[in-house]
């Protein structure tokens, strides 16, 4: 049975499974800016951290102040205007500030990570190509993700995040829609899963 949760009270893009957090898996925020999402976990659970624009690291976390992403390599971008190609992020610009690009594969290693217990990632229309850059043996290490998928903003996306949705469900995730209104989705690893019943509850 599913027990939802969220990190936030009253935000439902937030929701995780209770069921499905393992002992020994860590927190990953792909996309932590400002830490909302990850907070909960501080004292808990390791968390860790994925974001350029990220300036602190609250006691108890881990900041890597680059980019996950399909290689390993430098990228050159701008931080997204929030009234302009908002949903986005351009790789590769003339101009701006250069951050290191690394593979799911090569992160785990540097950061020495077996099992994670959730990877949340909000990272403005690069999780298609990120998503597509993960593997069997990358998804069976990962026991649930919490996803923001960004069609909602450019509608030209919606292939891509049903494409995505089917990866995941491929790849034995159970994927529920959480917030609609800003495509956010919840997937569980489906040993965690029993689709007839379900319960939220808030800490």
């Amino acid at each position: 049975m599913l027990k939802l949760c969220e990190t936030i009270e009253g935000q439902y893009w937030s929701t995780f499974d209770w069921n499905s957090i393992d002992s020994e898996g860590c927190i990953v925020d792909l996309g932590c800016l400002y830490w909302d999402w990850s907070k909960f976990w501080l004292g808990v659970k390791r968390v860790i951290g994925i974001d350029p624009f990220e300036t602190t690291t609250p006691i108890g976390a881990e900041l890597f102040n680059g980019v996950l992403g399909p290689l390993d390599c430098n990228v050159t971008m701008n931080k997204p205007n929030n009234n302009e190609n908002e949903g986005t992020i351009d790789y590769n610009l003339d101009n701006g500030d250069v951050f290191e690009m690394l593979s799911w594969k090569t992160f785990c290693e540097r950061y020495n990570i077996n099992t994670v217990s959730i990877l949340k990632i909000n990272i403005e229309g690069s999780e298609y190509s990120f998503l597509d850059s993960l593997d069997e043996s990358d998804f069976s290490k990962i026991n649930q993700i919490v996803i923001s998928f960004h069609d909602w903003l450019n509608p030209e996306f919606k292939p891509l995040t049903d494409s995505s949705i089917e990866l995941l469900k491929k790849n034995g995730y159970t994927v529920i829609s959480t917030y609609f209104k800003l495509g956010w989705y919840l997937c569980v690893k489906n040993e965690f899963v029993n689709t007839n019943h379900s319960e939220r509850w808030f800490f």
